[in-house]
């Protein structure tokens, strides 16, 4: 019955229509489901401060003062979609998937659910626990625009859980880039294209050079990546364009290396621009600090200490993706990201076992009595 109410809540929360900057309606139905299990909730300005209907949502369960507090965390927007997810239960398979129009939004209601059903096992159980806080976060789809705003120091807890990665129950990310993303737009000089081309200044052609100038893309090492993720420019077929501009987003596990790649990159760009009679205007998009948590943090010994009570794999691992997590260890808050079961994120087939769901639900419990008995 318990895991029926948890899929039945799974399938309610991803067929609320969800945007990046519009998270209002969702934020109402897990605030309104938080205070029935008895959680202080409250609800910050961050939706003012990017330009949303609604901010990031911490709650706190009050439990025992002798006991380790906790922090769970998980985001309520998700990636662009038509507001209309139809999910579909395979009752054979035990999977939930969509009509193959959408995406499913397991990214990131599953860590949502999670949370929730949680709570609600630890509540029946009468186990002692610390206070539970929960973060829950607006726009982190769009470079983690919501979780950078949350007021840190009202946080009590040493150890924080992140439900937003892919992979098996039971993996636990303790390494995550830090990124940045750049704009960098091209100044030229616009011309007639038939009468006198020569006059002018093709941006396109030289964001075209400079990006050619660049020595690598991609995967740059094992630690490493740079990627070009859009780019625009001109004003019509018969005018030289006088603009353009692109996107790189440059993630690195090593903070030091990535300052190296930024200022690398910036100098290979602006010298085959300015070479080539343009002008470059480079401006900072998004960032995240890095995520780094070693492998004997006492959040990590509580994950372990969990599967093996449960009879699950213990996996660490790191990865080349952000979540808030990297925000929270960024300010000083040891934070892991847990494999949820997620799986083929952001796309038309996205899909979740509906085992993996009761799985982790029973995992953070069991990270909950943990953390309870180190005093």
């Amino acid at each position: 019955m318990e895991n029926r109410q948890m899929l039945e809540e799974f399938l309610e929360l991803v067929q609320i229509p969800v945007h990046s900057r519009s998270e209002r309606q969702i934020a109402d139905a897990v605030k309104a489901k938080l205070e029935t299990l008895g959680l202080e909730v409250t609800e910050d300005d961050t939706g003012s401060k990017i330009g949303g209907n609604a901010g990031n949502i911490r709650a706190v369960l009050k439990g025992n003062a002798d006991c380790e507090p906790l922090l769970f965390s998980a985001h309520m927007d998700r990636v662009a979609n038509n507001g209309a997810i139809k999910p579909i239960v395979d009752e054979e398979k035990q999977i939930v998937h969509t009509d193959g129009s959408t995406i499913l939004a397991a990214d990131d209601v599953a860590g949502i659910c999670i949370i929730l059903d949680a709570l609600r096992r630890l509540k029946a159980s009468d186990k002692p626990h610390g206070d539970i806080e929960v973060a829950l976060s607006v726009c982190e789809e769009m470079g983690i625009l919501g979780g950078r705003h949350f007021d840190f120091s009202k946080f009590r807890a040493k150890s924080g859980f992140v439900f937003d990665a892919e992979g098996d129950i039971g993996g636990v990310m303790i390494q995550a880039p830090a990124k940045c993303s750049y704009c960098y737009k091209i100044h030229g000089k616009a011309s007639h294209a038939g009468e006198a081309p020569e006059k002018g200044i093709n941006a396109i052609m030289l964001a075209a050079k400079a990006l050619t100038a660049l020595p690598a893309y991609g995967r740059l090492d094992e630690e490493t990546t740079l990627s070009v993720g859009k780019i625009e420019g001109g004003l019509a077929s018969n005018i030289v364009a006088p603009n353009a501009e692109f996107v790189i987003d440059m993630r690195c596990l090593n903070p030091e290396k990535l300052d190296i790649l930024i200022n690398d990159t910036k100098k290979t760009l602006t010298d085959a621009v300015e070479t080539g009679g343009g002008k470059i205007e480079i401006t900072m998009e998004e960032g995240a600090p890095a995520m780094r948590v070693s492998e004997n943090d006492p959040g990590v010994v509580f994950v372990k200490e969990a599967t093996q009570k449960l009879g699950l794999p213990f996996k660490l691992f790191s990865s080349g993706g952000c979540t808030d997590g990297n925000y929270l260890c960024g300010m000083g808050l040891p934070c892991v990201a847990l494999g949820t079961g997620m799986d083929k994120i952001h796309s038309t087939e996205e899909c979740l076992k509906e085992k993996d769901l009761y799985n982790l639900a029973r995992l953070v419990v069991e990270i909950i009595s943990a953390a309870a008995k180190k005093q």
